[in-house]
């Protein structure tokens, strides 16, 4: 997950709107902001500096549809939606490790590293929004989100544990059996880092597609009833 300027700043704008939207419709928001924000991460390529953006917006669009009653219960639910979405992008980026380990002769001990730290660095980017947006949220709002974060911090998070998980699993079952040797090139190890992100963004797009015909099942099922 390379830090590449990233073109999804349009997708943004309108993610934010459908995320408060879903907020202020109090129905299984949790669920509905996890798979907003699935859709959105899905599109383009699965890098650190794209998961940001759309955590940053997916959090201020939860802000701005949280008012009302229950507003903080419901903002609680959005950030939830949001770390399940990251646990997701975590496991579609061990996907994306596992496919590309098939080919031991361009795939090393050094990539299968790089690729862990950037994932390491998905519960702090989580915390980190969490309270770069409570700065520019009004009182109620800017509380919750501190709340959430220094809760995070303490007793961890979903994505944090979803990650130590895959490490711990990759680790497993690639540092055997990768090469030690190393990537040559600056422009190589970066075309590896760029594919891995894109086939992440493939697996996710996969998950995205599934729990959409799960909602459509569901919907039609409640229907019949």
């Amino acid at each position: 997950m390379s830090t590449v300027k990233s073109d999804t700043s349009h997708h943004c704008d309108n993610l934010e709107g459908s995320i408060k939207e879903a907020v202020e419709a109090d129905k299984d928001i949790r669920e509905t902001v996890r798979c907003i924000t699935l859709k959105a991460l899905s599109e383009g390529k699965l890098d650190l500096n794209e998961i940001t953006q759309i955590a940053g917006r997916v959090v201020k669009g939860a802000g701005l549809g949280a008012h009302g009653r229950n507003s903080q219960d419901k903002l609680v639910k959005a950030v939830a939606g949001l770390d399940d979405a990251l646990c997701s992008a975590a496991e579609a980026s061990k996907l994306a490790v596992e496919e590309a380990s098939s080919h031991a002769n361009t795939f090393s001990k050094q990539d299968l590293q790089r690729t862990l730290n950037d994932l390491s660095e998905l519960e702090v980017m989580f915390l980190d929004t969490l309270k770069d947006v409570a700065k520019e949220a009004n009182e109620a709002v800017s509380g919750t989100l501190n709340d959430l974060a220094r809760h995070g911090r303490v007793s961890g998070t979903a994505v944090g544990q979803k990650v130590t998980e895959i490490s711990t699993l990759l680790n497993q079952q690639f540092s055997e059996r990768l090469s030690d040797t190393v990537t040559a090139g600056v422009d190589s190890a970066a075309k590896i880092t760029s594919n891995l992100a894109y086939a992440a963004a493939g697996f996710l797009d996969a998950f995205a597609q599934k729990m959409d015909e799960k909602s459509a099942s569901n919907s039609s099922q409640n229907k019949s009833k």
